[in-house]
């Protein structure tokens, strides 16, 4: 996302919730130079679905599903809407992500909540690979699970590794387009080498200094738990940011299971980013979706 100009693509099924994505790829879509798309997926089936009156039919439900999840704000109205019939989900996506040459791509974060969770799942499954996006999983709020997201103040926490410049850009972006304050986390813990936390406060020193942000808020904390300082932080803001650590010993992982517990008890949404260089040799042989049930 640093140094270009943002190319969203939103892609919904029916019956998802879908307001929660949508608002985030309206906001992204915002920043300056940018665009977006929403892409709107009919699925055709086996059997009747192949006549002609079926398909037309399906069309008209998607259109009318689209149309149920306006809402208001100043945010909303920047994706257009594209809609396609397709007997391949992940594969029309990809297309469309060619076709409109697409640098972050929105999706619903499935939890164990979302109406069409092992859908989702499988098709988080075939995007962890990597396909030249960034990847940005939206974890709807907790007691409003298909509420439009436009929070008043933003958290997002950096630790220095490779996902650091991602999350922090698109943090900056969101502020921007909601007019939201912003908080800056840095977790320190003396559970690691002393070289390597010098290390990680140093590169988020640097990301801070980078950005030229005077009214952005930076805060230290330090803690035995990352996950647990994330959560004692994130009480007073209306949206977490997070970055996808990658393990290369477990590439396929996307957080770690003491950060999806702590998640599971935030009382906010929640935004995964997973930066297009964090992939390896390995996950592209072995794709899967652990920690996609927060």
């Amino acid at each position: 996302m640093l140094g270009t100009r943002p190319r969203i693509l939103a892609p919904v099924l029916i019956g998802q919730m879908g307001r929660p994505a949508i608002s985030i790829g309206d906001a992204l879509a915002a920043s300056p130079g940018g665009s977006g798309t929403l892409l709107a997926l009919v699925e055709i089936r086996v059997g009747r679905d192949n006549e002609v009156f079926a398909q037309e039919q399906r069309r008209r439900d998607m259109l009318r599903w689209v149309a149920s999840l306006e809402y208001d704000g100043e945010v909303r109205r920047r994706l257009s809407l594209t809609l396609r019939m397709t007997a391949n989900v992940a594969s029309s996506i990809r297309d469309a992500v060619a076709e409109n040459e697409v640098t972050s791509l929105v999706l619903e974060w499935p939890t164990v909540k979302s109406p069409r969770r092992h859908g989702l799942i499988d098709l988080t499954q075939q995007f962890l690979p990597g396909n030249g996006t960034d990847l940005v999983f939206v974890r709807s709020h907790p007691r409003a699970p298909d509420q439009a997201i436009a929070p008043r103040s933003i958290l997002a926490s950096i630790r220095g590794g490779p996902s650091a410049r991602v999350v922090a850009a698109t943090a900056a972006a969101l502020a921007d387009a909601y007019g939201s304050a912003l908080t800056l986390l840095h977790v320190r813990t003396d559970s690691q080498h002393p070289d390597r936390s010098q290390r990680e406060w140093q590169g988020f020193e640097e990301i801070v200094e980078e950005m030229r942000r005077p009214s952005t808020q930076v805060r230290l904390h330090r803690h035995d738990s990352p996950a647990i300082g994330i959560l004692e932080e994130a009480t007073n803001h209306d949206l977490v940011i997070i970055g996808s650590r990658l393990n290369p010993a477990n590439p396929n992982v996307l957080i770690g299971r003491e950060l999806m517990r702590t998640l599971r008890r935030l009382d906010s949404p929640v935004l995964m980013i997973r930066p297009k260089h964090l992939v390896t040799p390995e996950s592209i042989r072995h794709p899967a979706a652990n920690g996609h049930t927060g």
